[in-house]
C-alpha cells in the first residue's frame, strides 16, 4: 500500500472512531428526554440480540454489549476508511460530504428496506413514534458530520510524489 493511501486509511478510521463516540452519547441523551420507558436508543445491542435470535443462540447481557461495542467501532472504522478514500478522490467540502455520508447511512439502515428493519433491530418506519425518528436521524448525522469534520482537520497532504 502506498504511504499516502495508508495515511488516508489511518486518518479515515481514526476520524470515524472518534466521531462514533458522540454518535452514541447524543442518542442516549435524547433517549432520556424523548423516548418512553420501553424505547431504547441502544441500536448496537439490539442488533446483536436480533442476530442471536435468528441464530437461535441467546447471549448473556455482557456478551451482547461487548459484541455490540466491537461491531460499533469496527463499523465506524470501515465507514471512516471508505469516507477517506472517497474524499481523497473527489475532495468535497466536509459539510457536504458529511451530510452525504449521514444520508447514505440512514438510507441503508432505517427505511423499511434498511438493514436495521430487515434484521428486526428496529421497527418499520410507519410503526415508530416520531420521537424515535429523531434519534434515528441524529445518530448518523452526528457520525457523518463528525467524521467529515475530523477528517478535514487532520494532517494535510505530506505526499512528496515518490
Amino acid at each position: 500500500m502506498k504511504p499516502r493511501t495508508l495515511e488516508v486509511v489511518h486518518r479515515g478510521a481514526e476520524s470515524a472512531i472518534i466521531a462514533s463516540v458522540p454518535q452514541v452519547l447524543l442518542p442516549k441523551l435524547e433517549e432520556r428526554f424523548l423516548l418512553g420507558p420501553n424505547e431504547s436508543a441502544d441500536l448496537g445491542p439490539r442488533f446483536i440480540e436480533a442476530l442471536a435470535r435468528r441464530a437461535e443462540k441467546p447471549l448473556p447481557e455482557d456478551v451482547k454489549w461487548i459484541a455490540a461495542s466491537a461491531f460499533h467501532f469496527g463499523y465506524a472504522a470501515w465507514w471512516g476508511v471508505a469516507y477517506g478514500l472517497l474524499q481523497e478522490r473527489w475532495n468535497v467540502r466536509p459539510w457536504v460530504s458529511g451530510l452525504a455520508l449521514a444520508g447514505f447511512l440512514h438510507l441503508i439502515t432505517f427505511p423499511r428496506w434498511g438493514a436495521a428493519v430487515l434484521t428486526g433491530t428496529e421497527k418499520r418506519p410507519e410503526e415508530r413514534p416520531w420521537r424515535m425518528e429523531i434519534v434515528l436521524v441524529s445518530a448518523p448525522l452526528i457520525f457523518g458530520l463528525g467524521t467529515a469534520l475530523l477528517y478535514g482537520s487532520g494532517p494535510k497532504r505530506r505526499y512528496c510524489g515518490h
